[in-house]
Parts: structure tokens; C-alpha cells; sequence
């Protein structure tokens, strides 16, 4: 990032939640899951260098110095009516649209949550649960590479970064915080359905050649977009598969 995040211009402008930004740190998810009973509501947790961070399908991140390494915690009664599959592909429409807000284009977003930028990916999203009753704990952890790419992560698709776009961190993050909130409010009441039709407009892979790869097999077809409940919709021939967010990958060709 070319410009510092400050804690002060930040916490002045939130209506709630408390912000929490640290030099270093192993995982911001960690440490709102470790301390989740005692922060308060959409309380977020920022550091500047990210030492053991995680993937999807439990795959380790290393995020050096310049980095947007981002958290942030909420919580529903352990009976709430939630449907959270979709969630995180909601959580990547918000980075897209923050990122817009900066004055980034061309982005677009690899099923279920992985922001692309020109084709290579510049963003990702984790969302992370914990059951302490009566309450469920949701951390969603989002990174964005502001900062050149490190050599120590060895990634299986292609990497970009937004590294020398006039980015204001303090604004990018006041705008990802106030919209998660707000959308964290409302989604028991919405869930994905409101969230449907903008996230097609954004979808990498929409009518081409993918590669679905579990953990015992690999299908082809082609890419038929999401339904309402967030499902990867995948044809082959005249047959058609759905797929769950956390079950498998997705690769072009």
C-alpha cells in the first residue's frame, strides 16, 4: 500500500465495531476466531504483514508488508435461519465493488470467491465459523494484494497485484467494513437472492471449458454460471451437475 492505514481515521468513521491493526501478525481470521466471545459486533482485524494465513481447502498464505490482510467478525444465534453457502460469494462481490470504488476495472471473479483483475488474481475471501452457544461466530477474511508478489507462495493459477494504483488503504477498508455490516444485518432476511443477477455480471468462467477437480475426480463440461443457491452449475452434454461452495476447484479448460 502507498499510503498508511491509520486507526484513528478509520475507527472515527465506523457506527460500530472496533478496529484492531497490527505489524505483524499470523492470521487475522485466527485472531478474531481465538477472541471472538469478547469483541463486539463487526469488530474487524487488520495486519500489516500476514505470517500464516490460510487458503482455501487448507491452503497456507504468506502476505508480505503492503498487503490488505483483513478481517472481520459477526455473529447470529446458533438458531438462526441462515444460509451460508452463498455467503462468501456475496463477501466477493463487496471486495469488487470497494475495489470500484478505488477506481479498479476489469474485475471479475473465479467461483466461488476469488477476484481476478486482467485475467489474474488480485484478491481472495475465507470465511471461517465457530460454534460457542448461543451464538455462531462468522470471520470473513479477506486479502488483496497491494503489495509485488512474493516469491514464498507457490500458487497454482495465475497472480497479479495492484501494486502502483493510486489506492487510499483508509477509504478501501472503511468501505469494505460499512458494507459487510451492512449487508451482515440484512442477510438473514435476504440471503443470496438479491445478490444473484450482479454476481453473473462478474463471472470468469461463464460459458467456457472448466475443469471441476475433487478430491477423488476431475469433470469437464461447461461452465452454465451459478443458481439461487450459489451452486456451480456444470453441462456436460445434456446432463448438467451442481456443485457446493467448499467442495471442490475450478480451472479453466
Amino acid at each position: 500500500m502507498n499510503k498508511a492505514l491509520s486507526t484513528s481515521v478509520i475507527q472515527s468513521q465506523l457506527t460500530m465495531g472496533q478496529l484492531y491493526l497490527f505489524d505483524e501478525l499470523n492470521s487475522t481470521n485466527e485472531y478474531l476466531l481465538t477472541n471472538c466471545n469478547t469483541l463486539s459486533q463487526g469488530s474487524v482485524c487488520i495486519t500489516k504483514k500476514q505470517t500464516a494465513g490460510r487458503g482455501r481447502r487448507g491452503r497456507n498464505w504468506i502476505a508480505p508488508k503492503g498487503n490488505l490482510n483483513y478481517s472481520l467478525i459477526w455473529s447470529y444465534p446458533i438458531n438462526s435461519n441462515l444460509i451460508l453457502p452463498p455467503l462468501s460469494l456475496v463477501v466477493a462481490l463487496i471486495v469488487i465493488e470497494s475495489l470500484q470504488q478505488q477506481g479498479i476495472q476489469d474485475l471479475t471473479i473465479k467461483w466461488p470467491n476469488d477476484i481476478y483483475h486482467k485475467g489474474k488474481k488480485v484478491a481472495g475471501v475465507l470465511i471461517e465459523l465457530k460454534t460457542m452457544p448461543p451464538h455462531i461466530y462468522l470471520v470473513m477474511g479477506i486479502g488483496i494484494n497491494l503489495a509485488p508478489i512474493s516469491k514464498e507462495n507457490t500458487i497454482d493459477q495465475p497472480v497479479s497485484t495492484l501494486f502502483g494504483y493510486d489506492i487510499n488503504p483508509n477509504q478501501l477498508v472503511l468501505c469494505l467494513t460499512k458494507k459487510l455490516q451492512q449487508m451482515l444485518i440484512n442477510y438473514p432476511q435476504t440471503g443470496f437472492k438479491p445478490y444473484f443477477s450482479l454476481w453473473k455480471n462478474y463471472d470468469l468462467f461463464l460459458q467456457k471449458e472448466v475443469s471441476i477437480i475433487t478430491d477423488t475426480q476431475i469433470y469437464k463440461g461447461i461452465s452454465q454460471g451459478i443458481n439461487e443457491q450459489g451452486e456451480l452449475i456444470l453441462q456436460q452434454q445434456n446432463s448438467f451437475l451442481y456443485f457446493s461452495v467448499g467442495e471442490v476447484s475450478l480451472r479453466k479448460g
